[in-house]
């Protein structure tokens, strides 16, 4: 029986309504046409049936229908059990093979050629930014710059927002680097960022995939309570997926549990939220996950330095020298 996971929340902002989702051969997240092949439309019913070798389909959901709630979602589970892809499919940057995703009002399939139309490209980013994982890119403007150009052309009504440029510079320390461009930055400076932009853009939803794995714990934190904040002030959902669980306990209205053998909860993160839960999703000792979210952060940082920014000492590392401070993490 294809699986349906009950949400007691009301104020359904994206609604996943019997869809299916798979990786056909060679290709990955993120990538055009995954789920969705070149001869087959968004939402196609014969789309499985358009892979030339159906054996290497790699299927990732089916049949499922869940709606997810308005306010502060956070998408919790193992490597490998398709956090990524819900996101991406829930932000209109993928495309079910069949069923149907919709965005408040909107069928994701009418944005399925924004990525080669400016206009629709524009219409989705009104309703939803996204800030994918491991996301870089150079600039010839320094930062503070940018933070300006986003917000004056954003979506944001105007003197709804009035001060948000400097509370999120100031809130996510950006101050010291607003005269850089992007590709100066470290990796936690340019993580914490481009939080910054995704604010700043005024989208009705602002989904981020593991958006502060380089920035040290302690800016960590503050960088979600400044995305929590924002959210209630503004009205705006946020959705995203951390591999610190102490974000998701602290900073989320709503959890999405993803099981290591299949399967979903969501739920309240104040009642879903234990020892106990958590280790049957990932089949792990609860302790031995904050060991494991160290080493993740360690390898991300690794395979993505940025140059060096004043805490690392111009080292390459992500900043704080996150992954060498000497410590594991362990529960709060």
């Amino acid at each position: 029986m294809p699986p349906q996971v009950s949400n007691p929340m009301s104020n359904t902002v994206v609604s996943f309504q019997d869809v299916s989702f798979y990786y056909g051969p060679e290709e990955g997240v993120g990538t055009a046409g995954a789920g969705s092949p070149a001869d087959a439309s968004p939402g196609d019913p014969d789309a499985l049936r358009a892979v030339e070798r159906p054996e290497e389909v790699a299927e990732v959901f089916s049949g499922l229908t869940i709606d997810l709630p308005a306010g502060v979602l956070s998408l919790v589970g193992e490597n490998g059990t398709g956090k990524s892809t819900m996101l991406l499919l829930a932000g209109a940057r993928l495309f079910p093979a069949s069923g149907r995703v919709q965005l408040f009002d909107r069928d994701t399939a009418d944005f399925a050629r924004a990525a080669v139309d400016p206009e629709l490209e524009m219409e989705r980013n009104r309703y939803v930014s996204f800030v994918y994982q491991n996301m870089e890119f150079e600039t010839e403007e320094p930062v503070g710059e940018l933070m300006e150009f986003v917000f004056e052309n954003g979506y944001h009504q105007e003197g709804s927002a009035t001060g948000l440029l400097e509370d999120a510079q100031r809130e996510l320390e950006l101050g010291g680097f607003l005269h850089k461009r992007t590709q100066e930055l470290s990796k936690g400076e340019l993580q914490r960022t481009i939080v910054g932009f995704s604010v700043l853009y005024g989208s009705r939803l602002v989904i981020l995939d593991e958006p502060v794995f380089a920035v040290e714990p302690g800016r960590q934190e503050r960088t979600f309570e400044f995305l929590t904040r924002f959210a209630a002030d503004f009205g705006t959902s946020v959705y995203y997926s951390a591999h610190n669980l102490e974000l998701t306990r602290k900073y989320s209205d709503h959890m999405l549990l993803f099981s290591k053998g299949g399967g979903m909860q969501l739920g309240a993160t104040d009642e879903l939220f234990s020892r106990e839960t958590i280790e049957a999703a990932y089949k792990v000792p609860f302790d031995m996950l904050y060991r494991k979210d160290y080493l993740h952060r360690q390898m991300l940082s690794t395979a993505h330095p940025g140059p060096g920014d004043e805490d690392s000492g111009g080292s390459g590392r992500a900043e704080g020298g996150e992954g060498s401070d000497g410590g594991d993490p362990g529960p709060q």
